[in-house]
């Protein structure tokens, strides 16, 4: 008996001294922003309709308006994002590679996001 009142303390102390902490709730608002067609439009414009519109070359996908960029995004084999991380110069877009990584990554969110409107 003598020797299980020190346990009894130490135990005592021991789950005393442990708390119970929670993590907060998950804010809704620590969600990154869906990106849509307005906020990549001017990357599509300044980046991709040198060479994609119509009046440019009617042999490669025109993507002069959101329509025509969701038609192409539509297709199973499309390669927007291949080629948005490509490092391959014949195959990347754009070719010249000078696209930032912040706008190449609105782009693929946007895309991976169901490229809304």
């Amino acid at each position: 008996m003598k020797h299980s009142i020190p346990i009894v303390v130490i135990l005592s102390l021991v789950f005393t001294a442990c708390k119970k902490e929670e993590l907060p709730a998950p804010d809704s608002n620590t969600n990154l922003p869906t990106e849509n067609y307005t906020s990549v439009r001017s990357i599509i414009e300044s980046s991709c309709l040198g060479c994609h519109s119509m009046s440019q070359n009617a042999y490669i996908p025109d993507y002069t308006s959101y329509t025509n960029v969701k038609n192409y995004l539509d297709q199973a084999n499309n390669t927007f994002i291949d080629r948005l991380n490509s490092d391959d110069e014949f195959y990347r877009m754009p070719p010249s590679g000078s696209l930032p990584e912040s706008d190449k990554n609105k782009l693929i969110s946007w895309i991976n996001n169901g490229y809304p409107e």
